[in-house]
This record gives C-alpha cells, sequence and structure tokens, in this order.
C-alpha cells in the first residue's frame, strides 16, 4: 500500500524538572501532500491521486483526490 506524502503530527513530551514538574507538549509541522502522488485517507481507506492541494489558516490542508475520475475532498491535519 502505497501512502503518497502521508502527513502525521507527533507529540512528543519532555520532562523537565523535577518529578512534580509540568511536562511540555511540542507539535512538529506536518507536509503537505505532493500533486501528482497516491494518497490513501486514513479513516476509510480510499485511495486516490492529489490532484490539489489548498492550505487552510489552521495549519491543516485541503486535498483533492482524483478517485476512479471522481474528484473527493479530505482534510489532512
Amino acid at each position: 500500500m502505497t501512502f503518497g506524502s502521508l502527513c502525521l503530527i507527533i507529540v512528543l513530551s519532555t520532562k523537565v524538572g523535577n518529578k512534580h514538574s509540568k511536562r511540555k507538549k511540542q507539535k512538529m509541522a506536518i507536509t503537505a501532500p505532493t500533486v501528482g502522488s497516491q494518497f490513501t485517507t486514513q479513516a476509510s481507506k480510499v485511495s486516490g491521486i492529489v490532484q490539489e492541494v489548498v492550505a487552510n489558516k489552521s495549519g491543516s490542508f485541503r486535498v483533492r483526490l482524483d478517485v476512479n475520475g471522481q474528484p473527493r475532498w479530505t482534510t489532512v491535519k
């Protein structure tokens, strides 16, 4: 199964100071899928070729896939 440019957000926890200190969380930036690559949606497992990528203000991406000749939009967070 090919995922093309599958993007993930990984949350890292680091312990600072003594055992009573709070953990800091860091988010890593996601990478947009590239036009022409194959992409599989995570929830429904639908595969298609990326036709368009639109960046949202929130940092996620709207991705238009070509699935058997039909357009399908999905969000990559």
